[in-house]
Protein backbone atom coordinates (compact mmCIF):
# COMPACT_ATOMS: atom_id res chain seq x y z
CA UNK A 1 0.00 0.00 0.00
CA UNK A 2 1.44 3.36 -1.00
CA UNK A 3 1.82 5.94 1.83
CA UNK A 4 1.45 9.68 1.30
CA UNK A 5 3.29 12.36 3.25
CA UNK A 6 1.12 15.02 4.80
CA UNK A 7 1.96 18.37 6.30
CA UNK A 8 0.22 21.54 7.49
CA UNK A 9 1.40 24.96 6.72
CA UNK A 10 1.89 27.72 9.28
CA UNK A 11 -0.90 29.60 7.59
CA UNK A 12 -3.29 26.71 8.05
CA UNK A 13 -2.34 26.41 11.75
CA UNK A 14 -2.90 30.09 12.36
CA UNK A 15 -6.24 29.90 10.59
CA UNK A 16 -7.26 27.00 12.83
CA UNK A 17 -6.21 28.92 15.94
CA UNK A 18 -8.20 31.97 14.86
CA UNK A 19 -11.27 29.85 14.14
CA UNK A 20 -10.92 28.14 17.53
CA UNK A 21 -10.45 31.48 19.29
CA UNK A 22 -13.52 32.90 17.57
CA UNK A 23 -15.54 29.85 18.55
CA UNK A 24 -14.36 30.00 22.16
CA UNK A 25 -15.08 33.75 22.27
CA UNK A 26 -18.63 33.17 21.06
CA UNK A 27 -19.12 30.41 23.62
CA UNK A 28 -17.68 32.55 26.43
CA UNK A 29 -19.78 35.54 25.38
CA UNK A 30 -22.89 33.41 25.44
CA UNK A 31 -21.88 32.13 28.86
CA UNK A 32 -21.35 35.71 30.08
CA UNK A 33 -24.91 36.63 29.09
CA UNK A 34 -26.24 33.65 30.98
CA UNK A 35 -24.01 34.53 33.92
CA UNK A 36 -25.57 37.99 34.04
CA UNK A 37 -29.07 36.55 33.92
CA UNK A 38 -28.27 34.12 36.72
CA UNK A 39 -26.63 36.88 38.77
CA UNK A 40 -29.83 38.93 38.60
CA UNK A 41 -31.91 35.88 39.46
CA UNK A 42 -29.73 34.82 42.40
CA UNK A 43 -29.65 38.40 43.70
CA UNK A 44 -33.42 38.59 43.57
CA UNK A 45 -33.79 35.25 45.37
CA UNK A 46 -31.27 36.28 48.03
CA UNK A 47 -32.96 39.67 48.54
CA UNK A 48 -36.46 38.23 48.89
CA UNK A 49 -35.15 35.56 51.23
CA UNK A 50 -33.49 38.24 53.32
CA UNK A 51 -36.75 40.18 53.62
CA UNK A 52 -38.45 36.94 54.68
CA UNK A 53 -36.45 37.12 57.92
CA UNK A 54 -38.63 39.86 59.39
CA UNK A 55 -38.97 40.66 63.08
CA UNK A 56 -41.63 38.20 64.23
CA UNK A 57 -42.48 40.03 67.47
CA UNK A 58 -43.23 43.24 65.59
CA UNK A 59 -45.42 41.40 63.11
CA UNK A 60 -47.27 39.31 65.70
CA UNK A 61 -48.11 42.26 67.93
CA UNK A 62 -48.38 45.17 65.50
CA UNK A 63 -48.66 43.70 61.97
CA UNK A 64 -45.64 45.64 60.75
CA UNK A 65 -42.77 44.19 58.72
CA UNK A 66 -39.13 45.10 59.19
CA UNK A 67 -35.84 43.24 59.02
CA UNK A 68 -32.55 44.18 60.68
CA UNK A 69 -29.82 45.64 58.49
CA UNK A 70 -27.14 43.31 59.83
CA UNK A 71 -29.43 40.29 59.49
CA UNK A 72 -30.20 41.30 55.92
CA UNK A 73 -26.51 41.44 54.96
CA UNK A 74 -25.83 38.05 56.58
CA UNK A 75 -28.77 36.46 54.80
CA UNK A 76 -27.71 37.93 51.46
CA UNK A 77 -24.20 36.54 51.76
CA UNK A 78 -25.32 33.13 52.96
CA UNK A 79 -28.06 32.62 50.40
CA UNK A 80 -26.18 34.13 47.47
CA UNK A 81 -23.10 32.00 48.15
CA UNK A 82 -25.19 28.90 48.53
CA UNK A 83 -26.83 29.22 45.13
CA UNK A 84 -24.07 30.25 42.72
CA UNK A 85 -23.02 26.77 41.60
CA UNK A 86 -20.39 24.18 42.49
CA UNK A 87 -18.56 21.23 40.94
CA UNK A 88 -18.50 20.98 37.15
CA UNK A 89 -21.29 23.49 36.66
CA UNK A 90 -20.48 25.75 33.71
CA UNK A 91 -22.01 28.70 35.60
CA UNK A 92 -19.96 28.64 38.78
CA UNK A 93 -19.65 32.02 40.47
CA UNK A 94 -18.32 33.38 43.73
CA UNK A 95 -19.78 36.26 45.74
CA UNK A 96 -17.11 38.94 46.05
CA UNK A 97 -18.98 41.95 47.40
CA UNK A 98 -22.42 42.79 48.80
CA UNK A 99 -23.56 46.36 49.29
CA UNK A 100 -26.85 48.09 50.04
CA UNK A 101 -26.80 50.95 47.56
CA UNK A 102 -30.04 52.49 48.88
CA UNK A 103 -32.19 51.57 51.84
CA UNK A 104 -35.11 52.94 53.82
CA UNK A 105 -35.51 52.40 57.57
CA UNK A 106 -38.83 52.20 59.37
CA UNK A 107 -38.05 55.36 61.35
CA UNK A 108 -36.95 57.50 58.39
CA UNK A 109 -38.38 60.88 57.38
CA UNK A 110 -39.46 61.79 60.93
CA UNK A 111 -41.86 58.86 61.09
CA UNK A 112 -43.50 59.29 57.70
CA UNK A 113 -42.18 55.90 56.52
CA UNK A 114 -43.79 54.29 59.56
CA UNK A 115 -47.09 56.08 58.91
CA UNK A 116 -47.13 54.99 55.26
CA UNK A 117 -46.28 51.41 56.21
CA UNK A 118 -49.19 51.27 58.65
CA UNK A 119 -51.55 53.04 56.24
CA UNK A 120 -50.64 50.66 53.42
CA UNK A 121 -51.36 47.65 55.58
CA UNK A 122 -54.70 49.09 56.69
CA UNK A 123 -55.67 50.02 53.14
CA UNK A 124 -55.31 46.38 52.13
CA UNK A 125 -56.87 44.90 55.26
CA UNK A 126 -59.56 47.28 56.47
CA UNK A 127 -62.71 48.92 55.12
CA UNK A 128 -61.57 52.50 54.54
CA UNK A 129 -64.96 54.18 54.59
CA UNK A 130 -65.42 53.40 58.29
CA UNK A 131 -62.64 55.87 59.17
CA UNK A 132 -64.46 58.89 57.78
CA UNK A 133 -66.84 58.96 60.73
CA UNK A 134 -63.93 59.30 63.17
CA UNK A 135 -62.55 62.25 61.24
CA UNK A 136 -65.94 63.98 61.14
CA UNK A 137 -66.22 63.54 64.92
CA UNK A 138 -62.81 65.12 65.32
CA UNK A 139 -63.86 68.12 63.23
CA UNK A 140 -67.10 68.49 65.23
CA UNK A 141 -65.34 68.40 68.61
CA UNK A 142 -62.66 70.80 67.43
CA UNK A 143 -65.34 73.25 66.29
CA UNK A 144 -67.33 72.97 69.53
CA UNK A 145 -64.26 73.53 71.70
CA UNK A 146 -63.29 76.60 69.69
CA UNK A 147 -66.86 77.90 69.89
CA UNK A 148 -67.30 77.44 73.64
CA UNK A 149 -64.80 80.21 74.55
CA UNK A 150 -64.88 78.84 78.07
CA UNK A 151 -62.37 80.32 80.49
CA UNK A 152 -61.04 77.90 83.10
CA UNK A 153 -60.49 80.84 85.46
CA UNK A 154 -64.21 81.73 85.60
CA UNK A 155 -64.69 79.71 88.80
CA UNK A 156 -61.93 81.59 90.55
CA UNK A 157 -63.31 84.91 89.31
CA UNK A 158 -66.76 83.99 90.60
CA UNK A 159 -65.36 83.15 94.03
CA UNK A 160 -63.50 86.46 94.17
CA UNK A 161 -66.61 88.39 93.14
CA UNK A 162 -68.62 86.61 95.83
CA UNK A 163 -66.03 87.68 98.39
CA UNK A 164 -66.29 91.27 97.16
CA UNK A 165 -70.09 91.14 97.32
CA UNK A 166 -69.98 89.75 100.86
CA UNK A 167 -67.67 92.52 102.01
CA UNK A 168 -69.87 95.15 100.37
CA UNK A 169 -72.97 93.77 102.11
CA UNK A 170 -71.17 93.77 105.45
CA UNK A 171 -70.01 97.37 105.06
CA UNK A 172 -73.50 98.46 104.04
CA UNK A 173 -74.97 96.84 107.11
CA UNK A 174 -72.50 98.62 109.36
CA UNK A 175 -73.20 102.00 107.74
CA UNK A 176 -76.96 101.64 108.08
CA UNK A 177 -76.60 100.24 111.60
CA UNK A 178 -79.53 97.98 110.84
CA UNK A 179 -77.81 95.10 112.57
CA UNK A 180 -75.04 94.59 115.05
CA UNK A 181 -73.86 91.56 113.07
CA UNK A 182 -73.13 90.73 109.47
CA UNK A 183 -76.01 90.46 107.07
CA UNK A 184 -77.14 86.82 107.15
CA UNK A 185 -76.13 84.84 104.10
CA UNK A 186 -78.98 82.87 102.53
CA UNK A 187 -78.54 79.09 102.70
CA UNK A 188 -78.66 78.80 98.91
CA UNK A 189 -75.74 81.20 98.68
CA UNK A 190 -73.80 78.96 101.05
CA UNK A 191 -74.59 75.96 98.86
CA UNK A 192 -73.37 77.73 95.73
CA UNK A 193 -70.23 78.95 97.48
CA UNK A 194 -69.55 75.38 98.55
CA UNK A 195 -70.18 74.25 94.99
CA UNK A 196 -67.70 76.74 93.55
CA UNK A 197 -65.08 75.86 96.14
CA UNK A 198 -65.59 72.20 95.39
CA UNK A 199 -65.33 72.79 91.64
CA UNK A 200 -62.12 74.75 92.13
CA UNK A 201 -60.62 71.94 94.19
CA UNK A 202 -61.58 69.38 91.53
CA UNK A 203 -59.07 71.04 89.24
CA UNK A 204 -56.39 70.36 91.84
CA UNK A 205 -57.37 66.78 92.73
CA UNK A 206 -55.72 63.81 91.15
CA UNK A 207 -58.06 63.38 88.19
CA UNK A 208 -58.18 59.59 88.57
CA UNK A 209 -59.55 60.01 92.08
CA UNK A 210 -62.62 61.62 90.53
CA UNK A 211 -63.29 59.41 87.53
CA UNK A 212 -62.12 55.84 88.24
CA UNK A 213 -63.77 53.69 90.88
CA UNK A 214 -61.41 50.69 91.04
CA UNK A 215 -58.09 52.47 91.03
CA UNK A 216 -56.23 49.39 92.27
CA UNK A 217 -56.79 47.77 88.85
CA UNK A 218 -54.89 50.50 87.00
CA UNK A 219 -51.72 49.25 85.32
CA UNK A 220 -48.47 50.20 87.01
CA UNK A 221 -46.22 49.46 84.01
CA UNK A 222 -43.27 51.80 83.68
CA UNK A 223 -40.74 50.69 81.04
CA UNK A 224 -37.30 52.22 80.77
CA UNK A 225 -37.38 54.94 78.11
CA UNK A 226 -33.97 56.39 78.95
CA UNK A 227 -32.57 55.28 75.56
CA UNK A 228 -35.72 55.71 73.52
CA UNK A 229 -36.08 56.91 69.94
CA UNK A 230 -37.05 60.30 71.26
CA UNK A 231 -33.76 60.74 73.13
CA UNK A 232 -31.01 59.03 71.10
CA UNK A 233 -29.46 59.77 67.73
CA UNK A 234 -31.42 57.59 65.31
CA UNK A 235 -30.02 55.67 62.37
CA UNK A 236 -31.06 57.04 59.01
CA UNK A 237 -31.43 55.43 55.60
CA UNK A 238 -30.02 56.72 52.33
CA UNK A 239 -33.32 57.56 50.65
CA UNK A 240 -35.01 60.10 52.89
CA UNK A 241 -37.23 61.85 50.37
CA UNK A 242 -40.84 61.33 51.44
CA UNK A 243 -43.98 63.13 50.31
CA UNK A 244 -46.11 64.80 53.01
CA UNK A 245 -48.73 62.61 54.63
CA UNK A 246 -52.12 63.07 52.98
CA UNK A 247 -55.55 62.96 54.61
CA UNK A 248 -56.26 59.35 53.65
CA UNK A 249 -52.96 58.09 55.06
CA UNK A 250 -53.53 60.04 58.25
CA UNK A 251 -56.96 58.52 58.85
CA UNK A 252 -55.76 55.01 57.98
CA UNK A 253 -52.79 55.43 60.31
CA UNK A 254 -55.08 56.52 63.11
CA UNK A 255 -57.28 53.48 62.56
CA UNK A 256 -54.19 51.27 62.58
CA UNK A 257 -53.28 52.62 66.02
CA UNK A 258 -56.81 52.03 67.34
CA UNK A 259 -56.75 48.48 66.01
CA UNK A 260 -53.33 47.22 67.06
CA UNK A 261 -52.23 49.35 70.02
CA UNK A 262 -53.46 48.58 73.53
CA UNK A 263 -55.40 51.02 75.71
CA UNK A 264 -57.42 51.25 78.94
CA UNK A 265 -60.32 48.80 78.57
CA UNK A 266 -58.51 47.25 75.60
CA UNK A 267 -55.29 45.88 77.09
CA UNK A 268 -53.27 43.34 75.07
CA UNK A 269 -50.96 40.73 76.50
CA UNK A 270 -47.21 40.94 76.07
CA UNK A 271 -46.94 44.72 75.83
CA UNK A 272 -44.37 46.84 77.67
CA UNK A 273 -47.10 49.46 78.16
CA UNK A 274 -50.66 48.37 78.86
CA UNK A 275 -51.99 51.78 77.79
CA UNK A 276 -50.10 52.41 74.56
CA UNK A 277 -52.68 54.75 73.00
CA UNK A 278 -52.67 56.84 76.16
CA UNK A 279 -48.86 57.03 75.86
CA UNK A 280 -49.20 58.37 72.31
CA UNK A 281 -51.30 61.19 73.72
CA UNK A 282 -49.72 61.80 77.13
CA UNK A 283 -46.06 60.88 76.38
CA UNK A 284 -45.39 60.04 80.03
CA UNK A 285 -43.14 57.26 81.29
CA UNK A 286 -45.81 55.19 83.06
CA UNK A 287 -49.29 53.87 82.35
CA UNK A 288 -50.89 55.67 85.27
CA UNK A 289 -49.46 59.06 84.26
CA UNK A 290 -50.60 58.59 80.67
CA UNK A 291 -54.10 57.64 81.82
CA UNK A 292 -54.20 60.78 83.95
CA UNK A 293 -53.20 62.89 80.96
CA UNK A 294 -55.94 61.41 78.77
CA UNK A 295 -58.58 61.73 81.50
CA UNK A 296 -57.65 65.39 81.91
CA UNK A 297 -58.03 66.00 78.16
CA UNK A 298 -61.38 64.19 78.12
CA UNK A 299 -62.57 66.31 81.02
CA UNK A 300 -61.59 69.47 79.15
CA UNK A 301 -63.46 68.36 76.00
CA UNK A 302 -66.59 67.37 77.87
CA UNK A 303 -66.54 70.55 79.95
CA UNK A 304 -66.36 72.75 76.86
CA UNK A 305 -69.18 70.87 75.12
CA UNK A 306 -71.37 70.83 78.25
CA UNK A 307 -70.79 74.54 78.73
CA UNK A 308 -72.16 75.13 75.22
CA UNK A 309 -75.27 73.13 76.10
CA UNK A 310 -75.88 75.21 79.24
CA UNK A 311 -75.55 78.44 77.27
CA UNK A 312 -78.13 77.16 74.79
CA UNK A 313 -80.64 76.05 77.45
CA UNK A 314 -82.83 78.95 78.62
CA UNK A 315 -84.17 77.07 81.65
CA UNK A 316 -80.74 76.27 83.05
CA UNK A 317 -79.47 79.74 82.21
CA UNK A 318 -82.36 81.19 84.20
CA UNK A 319 -81.50 78.96 87.17
CA UNK A 320 -77.88 80.10 87.14
CA UNK A 321 -78.89 83.76 86.79
CA UNK A 322 -81.34 83.58 89.68
CA UNK A 323 -78.69 82.14 91.98
CA UNK A 324 -76.13 84.72 90.82
CA UNK A 325 -78.65 87.51 91.46
CA UNK A 326 -79.33 86.15 94.93
CA UNK A 327 -75.63 86.21 95.70
CA UNK A 328 -74.55 89.51 94.14
CA UNK A 329 -77.81 91.28 93.39
CA UNK A 330 -77.57 93.61 96.37
CA UNK A 331 -74.64 95.35 94.71
CA UNK A 332 -76.76 96.20 91.64
CA UNK A 333 -73.60 95.60 89.67
CA UNK A 334 -74.49 93.75 86.47
CA UNK A 335 -70.85 92.92 85.77
CA UNK A 336 -70.57 91.30 89.19
CA UNK A 337 -73.77 89.32 88.68
CA UNK A 338 -72.61 88.13 85.25
CA UNK A 339 -69.22 86.99 86.60
CA UNK A 340 -70.89 84.93 89.32
CA UNK A 341 -73.34 83.44 86.81
CA UNK A 342 -70.54 82.36 84.46
CA UNK A 343 -68.71 80.81 87.40
CA UNK A 344 -71.82 78.84 88.33
CA UNK A 345 -72.27 77.64 84.74
CA UNK A 346 -68.62 76.60 84.56
CA UNK A 347 -68.87 74.63 87.80
CA UNK A 348 -72.09 73.01 86.58
CA UNK A 349 -70.47 71.99 83.28
CA UNK A 350 -67.49 70.59 85.17
CA UNK A 351 -69.71 68.50 87.44
CA UNK A 352 -71.53 67.02 84.44
CA UNK A 353 -68.20 66.38 82.74
CA UNK A 354 -66.90 64.36 85.68
CA UNK A 355 -69.90 62.07 85.36
CA UNK A 356 -69.29 61.87 81.60
CA UNK A 357 -65.67 60.79 82.00
CA UNK A 358 -66.65 58.25 84.62
CA UNK A 359 -69.13 56.75 82.17
CA UNK A 360 -66.58 56.73 79.32
CA UNK A 361 -63.95 54.99 81.44
CA UNK A 362 -66.59 52.43 82.42
CA UNK A 363 -67.20 51.52 78.79
CA UNK A 364 -70.38 53.54 78.20
CA UNK A 365 -71.27 55.91 75.38
CA UNK A 366 -71.89 59.63 75.83
CA UNK A 367 -73.51 61.85 73.18
CA UNK A 368 -71.24 64.52 71.79
CA UNK A 369 -73.72 67.31 72.54
CA UNK A 370 -76.16 66.80 75.42
CA UNK A 371 -79.93 67.27 75.33
CA UNK A 372 -82.52 67.66 78.08
CA UNK A 373 -83.01 63.88 78.05
CA UNK A 374 -79.31 63.03 78.35
CA UNK A 375 -78.31 65.73 80.86
CA UNK A 376 -77.74 64.27 84.32
CA UNK A 377 -76.84 66.82 87.01
CA UNK A 378 -79.08 69.35 88.80
CA UNK A 379 -77.79 72.67 90.05
CA UNK A 380 -79.16 72.16 93.56
CA UNK A 381 -77.54 68.71 93.91
CA UNK A 382 -74.09 69.12 92.38
CA UNK A 383 -72.30 68.25 95.62
CA UNK A 384 -73.92 64.82 95.53
CA UNK A 385 -71.69 63.65 92.68
CA UNK A 386 -68.95 63.00 95.27
CA UNK A 387 -71.25 60.63 97.16
CA UNK A 388 -70.95 57.10 95.85
CA UNK A 389 -69.99 56.84 92.19
CA UNK A 390 -72.77 58.29 90.01
CA UNK A 391 -72.25 58.41 86.24
CA UNK A 392 -73.81 60.30 83.35
CA UNK A 393 -76.76 58.83 81.49
CA UNK A 394 -75.68 56.36 78.85
CA UNK A 395 -76.55 56.82 75.19
CA UNK A 396 -76.84 54.11 72.56
CA UNK A 397 -75.61 56.38 69.76
CA UNK A 398 -72.92 58.47 71.45
CA UNK A 399 -69.12 58.17 71.47
CA UNK A 400 -67.27 55.69 73.63
CA UNK A 401 -63.80 55.91 75.15
CA UNK A 402 -62.09 54.41 72.09
CA UNK A 403 -63.79 56.96 69.83
CA UNK A 404 -62.50 59.79 72.00
CA UNK A 405 -58.99 58.32 71.89
CA UNK A 406 -59.24 58.44 68.11
CA UNK A 407 -60.25 62.09 68.28
CA UNK A 408 -57.40 62.93 70.66
CA UNK A 409 -54.92 61.20 68.36
CA UNK A 410 -56.05 63.35 65.45
CA UNK A 411 -55.37 66.42 67.58
CA UNK A 412 -51.70 65.43 67.86
CA UNK A 413 -49.07 65.90 65.13
CA UNK A 414 -48.89 62.64 63.19
CA UNK A 415 -45.07 62.63 63.07
CA UNK A 416 -44.87 62.90 66.86
CA UNK A 417 -47.49 60.18 67.29
CA UNK A 418 -45.54 57.95 64.90
CA UNK A 419 -42.33 58.34 66.89
CA UNK A 420 -44.12 57.58 70.17
CA UNK A 421 -45.80 54.55 68.61
CA UNK A 422 -42.46 53.16 67.43
CA UNK A 423 -41.01 53.89 70.84
CA UNK A 424 -43.74 51.79 72.50
CA UNK A 425 -43.28 49.00 69.94
CA UNK A 426 -39.53 49.00 70.46
CA UNK A 427 -40.05 48.64 74.22
CA UNK A 428 -42.32 45.62 73.62
CA UNK A 429 -39.76 43.91 71.34
CA UNK A 430 -37.01 44.54 73.89
CA UNK A 431 -39.13 43.07 76.66
CA UNK A 432 -40.15 40.05 74.55
CA UNK A 433 -36.62 39.14 73.48
CA UNK A 434 -34.95 40.47 76.64
CA UNK A 435 -32.69 42.46 74.37
CA UNK A 436 -32.07 46.02 75.46
CA UNK A 437 -29.83 46.59 72.43
CA UNK A 438 -32.65 46.19 69.91
CA UNK A 439 -33.40 49.35 67.97
CA UNK A 440 -36.41 49.79 65.73
CA UNK A 441 -34.38 52.33 63.78
CA UNK A 442 -32.29 49.44 62.38
CA UNK A 443 -35.21 47.78 60.59
CA UNK A 444 -35.22 47.90 56.79
CA UNK A 445 -38.47 48.22 54.87
CA UNK A 446 -37.05 48.85 51.42
CA UNK A 447 -33.61 48.49 49.83
CA UNK A 448 -31.67 48.33 46.58
CA UNK A 449 -28.83 45.79 46.73
CA UNK A 450 -25.79 45.19 44.52
CA UNK A 451 -23.93 41.86 44.60
CA UNK A 452 -20.68 41.35 42.68
CA UNK A 453 -20.00 37.81 41.42
CA UNK A 454 -16.62 36.69 40.04
CA UNK A 455 -16.08 33.71 37.75
CA UNK A 456 -13.34 32.03 35.73
CA UNK A 457 -13.50 31.34 32.02
CA UNK A 458 -14.35 27.74 31.23
CA UNK A 459 -12.14 27.56 28.12
CA UNK A 460 -8.43 27.45 29.08
CA UNK A 461 -7.31 28.83 25.73
CA UNK A 462 -8.45 32.30 26.72
CA UNK A 463 -6.53 32.40 30.00
CA UNK A 464 -3.39 33.39 28.12
CA UNK A 465 -4.85 36.90 27.89
CA UNK A 466 -4.17 37.55 31.59
CA UNK A 467 -2.29 34.63 33.02
CA UNK A 468 -1.05 36.52 36.08
CA UNK A 469 -4.53 37.20 37.51
CA UNK A 470 -6.09 34.20 35.82
CA UNK A 471 -8.63 36.60 34.43
CA UNK A 472 -11.53 36.56 36.95
CA UNK A 473 -14.17 38.81 35.43
CA UNK A 474 -17.24 39.98 37.35
CA UNK A 475 -20.95 40.33 36.84
CA UNK A 476 -23.21 42.43 39.03
CA UNK A 477 -26.72 41.68 40.21
CA UNK A 478 -28.80 44.76 41.12
CA UNK A 479 -32.32 44.41 42.54
CA UNK A 480 -34.75 46.45 44.61
CA UNK A 481 -37.33 45.09 47.04
CA UNK A 482 -39.49 46.33 49.88
CA UNK A 483 -42.42 45.46 52.09
CA UNK A 484 -44.51 48.45 51.06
Amino acid sequence: MQQEKGSITVFSLLSLLLITAALFALLEGTRLQEMQRLADLQTEIALESGFACYNTCLWKNYHLLGTGQEEMEQQLEQIANGRVGHGTNLFRMKVEEISLEEYVLLTDADGRVFIRSAATYMRDNWVYEAAKEIYSQYEAIKYLMESSQMDETDIGKALQEMENAQKANSQKAIRNRTSQTQTPIPSLELDVRELLELAKSWKEYGILELVIKEKEKISQSQPDFSNSLLKRDRNEGTNLEQEPINWQERVLFQQYLLTYMSYFQGEKEGRALSYELEYLIGEKSSDIENLKAVATKLLAIREAVNFIYLLSNPVKMAQAESVATLIAGASLNTVLIEAVKVGILTAWALAESILDVRALLSGKRIPLLKSDETWTTELAKLSEIMEGYPMAKESTWGLNYENYLGVLLLMEKEEEVAMRAMNAQEATVRMTYEDDAFGIDTLLVNTKVKIAYSYKPVFPFLQVIDAENQWEPRVWGRKSYGYY
